[in-house]
Order: C-alpha cells, then structure tokens, then sequence
C-alpha cells in the first residue's frame, strides 16, 4: 500500500469521523418505512433499507453510542453503510481525483420490499459497467441464492380463530404474534413461551415470543408464529378447516432448512436452502401466512411451486408466487479481485469471496456484487442486536475501517479495462 496515500486516508477518517457519525444519526432519525404512495414518494414519505422491528429497549430512531457500537434502526442495515459509502466518494472529490470512469452514488428507497427504485433506474439510465452495493458484509459477496415468495392462504373456517397477527415483514423471522380465540381461558394450559390473556366476551388472546432475524439467516431463530400454531394444535383450538390449514403451516414451520414441506436441499456454492412465514394476518375471513425461501442452484421456482403445493395439501392454498433464479459471478473475475484484494491488503487476512441469501441491489445489474461493512461473524454485545432486529448493532470501528477499504478499491477499479 501506498504509506503517502494511507496515511492521507487515516488523517481524512479521523477529521470527518465525528460528522460521519452525525450524519448516520440524521439518517436514522427518519422514520423510513415504506407508506403510502404519495405524489414525488412512489414508496410513500418515509421509505428505507429496513423495517422496524419490535423489543427495542430505546427508540429505533434515535441512534445511541454505547462501548464503540452505534445502536438504532439502519445503523447496520443500511443506512450507517450508506453514509460510509458517500465519505469514500467525498475524500476522492476532495483530493481532486482525475477518474478514468466516473462514479456515481445510487440511493436506493425500496430495496426491502420490491426494490421497483432499480428498475425504474435501469429503464430510465444505462446500467454501470460495475456497480457494488454496501448492503453486506466483507470481503465480498459474489453470488445470492434465488427468492422464492408467496403466500398460504386458508379457506373462510368461521371457526375457534377470531384473528391471527404476527411479523412486521415477509423477509424477516418474527419474534412476536398472537390469535385471538373464542375458548375458555379456565381450560387452556400454559406453554412455554406461551402467555395467555382474557380478551373479554368469552375470548382469550394466546401470544407466542420468539427470536427475531433475517430470513436470510434463520438459523437460532425462534419463529412466534410457529409457537402459536403449535399452542393452537396441541390444544385443540380449532375446528375441521382452521386444523387442516393449521396442519400446513406446521409444515412450514418445522424446519428453516424446508425439511417439514419436502423442500431441503443444498449445493456447493450456496449451501442449504432456507425459508420462514414473516407474516400472518386475517383477509376477509381467511388466514394468510407470507414465505420467503432463499434457494441454491439445486432447485428452482417452478419446482418449489410444485413442492409446495403438494405439501400444503387441501387445507391451504399457495397463492402470489414469485421467484427469482440465483445469481453468481466467478471469483477470479476482476472487479471481483479488486475488491477482495483492497479487503485483504488493508485488513491483513487471507479472506476468500462469498455467497449468501440475501437479496441487494446487486443482482438487478449485469456485473455487480455486494461490498460492505456488516460483520456478522463479530459477537453482538450483551446490549446491541443484529440487522432486522430489535437494538440493531454495528461497531464504529468496522465503519471507518470501510471508508478506507472503499476509498482504496474505487482506486483500484479505476485501473480495470472493462
């Protein structure tokens, strides 16, 4: 490395590190997700790269500093990765750098949900030649497992059931839900993780509490409302229809890996599949229960559709599929090299490139990858929580060591014949 040009980095990050922070902080003031479609704001006032969550033990919006760590809504995911982004580019500006290929900054406002910002983009502008998005962790991701979705819709039961919530997003585990029952609460028994309410005019509210996460990463998840439809089952608390439909999304929450609908499977690149309900809610009159299944290259939609379906049997309906194959771009590929060789040249590991199941913005270009300062492999403090999650956590330092590794690969980029 360049000691003059690390050096001048290193005094850069230290000047600007208290308004980097200021700034992640502005950014997670604003309460931003996705609302109503308004004139100027297609995904409504206030949308952003992560939806909120519950069990904060302060408000999401209001960013904290606790042992080294930022703490609020997008500090991790993807605002605070945003803002290091954009001080990459403001020292290259500020340096005067003459750029064989121009750079540009893309915001996004709807990457969590239908991520329609991208391809309003590519309709309206010219993809990149390359592109990297900061919504991941280093070294460098170069390949995402395929999305399946959908949704598990039951019949109209007029049964046991009066209402079922859970989840605050398709792409996320819930660590909370609840349905309300017309039972006796003299005659129900306690579970764990179990509590029971009296909801008035022979009702009992039944809640299940979980572990939040990403769908992503299921694993160590404890999915709320697979709790419930437990609870529900065991107890007998439904009646012909409401169990068939039950009986289904046990299926689906059996297993993270698909093991209970028939769906497991791996490969080399990707691993195993994954898939969680995000959420469940009552539409008139019927039971709808959201999937998000992440998928390797063993499988594809059309056959997941089958799979499932057959699994569901005829107590529930699979309904509003949709799916998308996995993307992957070899690792001796340049750019690719670019970026995992600035990783390891200013970090001192060895690390390799990597594939994992989360969707970004990355698989909607021709060659693009995601580059960014999550660090999901460092233990969360006792206080601090992960992306998606209640008391999202990410470590001051791994953001300011970013802006270097960016400042340094954008350099680095430049010199590629693309």
């Amino acid at each position: 490395m360049d000691q003059g040009l690390n050096q001048k980095i290193d005094a850069y990050i230290a000047e600007n590190k208290e308004q980097l922070l200021q700034d992640i902080a502005a950014l997670v003031a604003i309460d931003s997700v996705e609302g109503t479609p308004e004139e100027g704001a297609p995904f409504g006032k206030g949308p952003r790269a992560a939806l909120v969550g519950n069990g904060w033990t302060a408000d999401p919006f209001k960013m904290r500093i606790q042992d080294g760590w930022l703490l609020g809504r997008g500090v991790s995911d993807d605002k605070g990765p945003m803002v290091v982004a954009l001080y990459a580019l403001k020292f290259l500006k500020e340096q005067g750098y003459e750029l064989r290929y121009p750079i540009r900054a893309l915001i996004g406002d709807n990457e969590e949900t239908h991520m329609q910002d991208v391809e309003y983009y590519l309709k309206n502008y010219p993809a990149p030649v390359f592109c990297f998005t900061p919504d991941a962790e280093f070294p460098v991701c170069n390949g995402e497992k395929g999305h399946f979705g959908g949704k598990i819709v039951s019949p109209v039961c007029n049964g046991v059931i009066c209402d079922f919530e859970g989840g605050v997003a398709n792409n996320a585990v819930p660590d909370r839900a609840s349905a309300l029952l017309h039972t006796d609460i003299t005659k129900l028994k306690n579970a764990p993780n179990i509590t029971l309410e009296p909801a008035g005019e022979g009702c009992v509210r039944v809640r299940g509490w979980g572990k939040a996460g990403h769908a992503a990463m299921p694993e160590g998840t404890v999915n709320a409302i697979g709790l419930v439809v437990n609870y529900l089952l065991d107890n007998g608390l439904c009646n012909d229809a409401e169990r068939a439909y039950l009986e289904a999304l046990r299926k689906l929450h059996a297993s993270t890996a698909g093991t209970g609908l028939g769906i497991d499977c791996a490969d080399g690149p990707f691993g195993p599949l994954t898939i969680i309900g995000g959420r469940i809610y009552m539409e008139e009159g019927r039971l709808v229960q959201t999937i998000d299944s992440r998928f390797p290259t063993c499988t594809d939609g059309d056959k997941l559709a089958a799979q499932v379906t057959a699994a569901l049997g005829s107590g529930a309906q699979l309904q509003d599929v949709d799916a998308a194959e996995p993307f992957y771009i070899e690792a001796d590929s340049p750019a690719i090299q670019a970026c995992i060789n600035t990783y390891n040249e200013v970090t001192g590991e060895d690390a390799k490139p990597f594939t994992m199941g989360g969707g970004t913005y990355a698989r909607h270009f021709p060659y693009a990858v995601s580059f960014g300062p999550e660090h999901v492999d460092l233990p969360l403090p006792e206080f601090g929580g992960p992306m998606h999650g209640a008391n999202e956590a990410a470590p001051i330092d791994k953001l300011l060591e970013a802006v270097k590794i960016y400042i340094l690969a954008l350099l680095r980029l430049e010199e590629i014949d693309f």
